[in-house]
């Protein structure tokens, strides 16, 4: 089973001084692994050049797919867009179509708006309907860079408006999360029944969680929905054998 892999990039200075929780990644990282990707690297990044240029470059030589988030507006600190161009070699140009887009929401477009209007050589504006800093598509080969704003709710509108569709094209597998409470007290118990299950079904992801009773996380990939249910079903009925299980969520 071929994975593709993804990496998330949160940018903002906030975020590292603790100023701010970022929940950005891990809601990024959870529709990814809906869309049948594999994250390989979330990394958090000041607004400093030199950070966000070594994030990019160090999550496109492992991912498929490369999304940051943070940094797209109109504010000193809002170097994103340059970070990325001076990554990729990409000069910053003036894109009309995400100039229409600003004014759209602004209507005269004051010369502070212009700095979400230029973008990478070669990149695509992706509208956004929530706040007025377009996101940003760009191909480079087989890759998929995503440039998205910090404010959670644009940041949401702008994933499922326009990567989810670009990305549903791109991955070619399918997966589904399970939540599942056991009888049992002692999570190295429940590990070790979880270690053979693990070797056994290298397309399962499996965690037990330190509570009482214990808790397992579980994430099954398949090549199709048809595959993605003989699976769930084998490997709960193999579970199940070797351990109590009070309850399973479906997520």
């Amino acid at each position: 089973m071929k994975y593709k892999s993804a990496c998330i990039v949160s940018i903002g200075t906030e975020l590292v001084k603790g100023v701010v929780q970022d929940t950005n990644s891990s809601w990024i990282a959870s529709r990814l692994v809906e869309l049948g990707f594999d994250v390989k690297r979330i990394i958090v990044v000041p607004d400093e050049l030199g950070e966000i240029k070594w994030a990019l470059t160090s999550c496109l030589e492992v991912g498929d797919v490369v999304i940051t988030t943070g940094g797209l507006g109109f504010t000193s600190d809002d170097i994103t867009l340059q970070g990325v161009s001076e990554a990729l070699g990409a000069p910053l140009v003036l894109s009309e179509e995400a100039l229409d887009m600003i004014r759209s929401k602004v209507g005269q477009v004051e010369a502070r708006y212009l700095k979400a209007a230029y973008l990478p050589r070669g990149s695509r504006p992706l509208y956004n309907r929530v706040g007025i800093s377009p996101g940003v598509h760009i191909v480079l080969g087989d890759k998929n860079i995503f440039i998205l704003p910090g404010v959670p709710v644009e940041m949401k509108a702008i994933f499922e408006d326009h990567v989810v569709n670009i990305l549903s094209r791109q991955s070619n597998l399918v997966s589904r999360k399970l939540h599942i409470k056991t009888q049992h007290m002692i999570e190295a118990e429940v590990d070790h029944v979880l270690e053979k299950l693990r070797s056994k079904y290298r397309w399962a992801y499996l965690k037990t969680h330190a509570k009482k009773p214990v808790e397992i996380s579980v994430v099954i990939y398949a090549n199709d929905p048809q595959e993605l249910d003989r699976r769930t079903k084998e490997l709960i009925d193999d579970l199940s054998k070797e351990i109590k299980v009070s309850n399973i969520e479906y997520l």
